[in-house]
């Protein structure tokens, strides 16, 4: 078994943001919201580097849940219930409000996903064999080190 990054390709940021919007919808199907930072950190194994991890959680997730409030304000009354949550601190007709809040959330838990995901796949690279196992040659023997003679200044 060779090292995480040896296995799974760097697809490149547009792919790895499409995978995350999908698992991202797929786990919000699931009905907890804790599964998004799993959706950031699948989406961060497409990926090499920290920050693009991060932005590939935080754009996935914030673009999948901004997918299903869309979805859920056309099909549902989640306009009126996010209307009756603004209503409670006196803010009238500010329910956009709710719903960008909470998808702003489900991106920075995605994009913390992303960022905990790609922290630890390069830890685990580091206990993982390479995937070609070649012996490293034996050290050569270190010289002996020789005594200069003693000049004696007269």
């Amino acid at each position: 078994m060779g090292k995480i990054d040896d296995t799974i390709p760097d697809i490149g940021f547009l792919a790895a943001l499409v995978l995350t919007i999908v698992f991202g919808i797929a786990l919000q199907l699931a009905g907890d919201w804790k599964l998004m930072l799993i959706a950031g950190a699948l989406g961060a194994l497409f990926v090499r580097r920290i920050r693009k991890a991060f932005f590939v959680g935080f754009l996935g997730v914030g673009l999948a849940w901004g997918i299903l409030f869309a979805y859920l304000s056309m099909t549902a009354q989640a306009m009126a219930v996010a209307n009756i949550f603004i209503g409670l601190l006196g803010l009238e007709g500010l329910g956009a409000v709710v719903i960008v809040i909470s998808v702003l959330i489900g991106a920075l838990l995605g994009g913390f996903g992303g960022i905990l995901g790609r922290a630890l796949y390069e830890f685990l690279d580091e206990f993982l064999p390479s995937g070609d196992v070649e012996q490293a040659p034996p050290p050569a023997p270190e010289p002996e080190p020789v005594e200069e003679e003693a000049t004696s200044e007269e």
